[in-house]
């Protein structure tokens, strides 16, 4: 069994132009929004293999949330992962080692919305900032996880706990 925990990064902030879009800080919603959401995740995960994050302020930002409430024991930060495509991430959890059970990715839209969408039986218009879907795989390789050995565990966004 292999577990894909998807999160979108919290809300950033757009206040300071100047920055680029990969610079942007999270913004006050997304500094309550991610605590909320780690701890939420918390209560059901404790553990999780391998984190997978986007190297973007905001990505970064979100994922210590989750650091400071989940041990992982390996964590990696990519710029290859900054508004990647659906097919651009799965190839990549594709070739995951088979020694991970279970990783956590937090990137961007559309990306992840898109991933959802070919890993599950669902239609999801889009992952809302924060929102995160917790996906098995009846797989004992990264390699062969398919939307027909998947199952969507949990779907869950912050409005769903505020």
């Amino acid at each position: 069994m292999k577990k894909l925990i998807i999160v979108r990064h919290a809300k950033s902030s757009w206040k300071d132009l100047s920055l680029t879009d990969f610079h942007r800080p999270l913004n006050g919603r997304g500094k309550t929004d991610g605590p909320i959401m780690s701890g939420y995740l918390s209560k059901k995960i404790d553990c999780i293999d391998f984190l997978h994050s986007s190297s973007s302020v905001r990505t970064f930002e979100t994922s210590k949330f989750f650091i400071s409430k989940i041990e992982f024991k390996n964590i990696r930060y990519e710029d290859n992962l900054y508004h990647a495509s659906a097919h651009f991430i799965i190839n990549l959890v594709k070739n995951y080692p088979d020694q991970y059970n279970s990783v956590m990715i937090i990137a961007h839209n559309p990306g992840l919305t898109n991933l959802i969408n070919m890993t599950t039986h669902i239609n999801l218009d889009n992952l809302p900032t924060t929102g995160i879907a917790n996906i098995d795989f009846d797989s004992d390789s990264w390699y062969n996880i398919s939307i027909e050995n998947s199952n969507l565990i949990d779907l869950k966004f912050p409005k769903q706990l505020k």
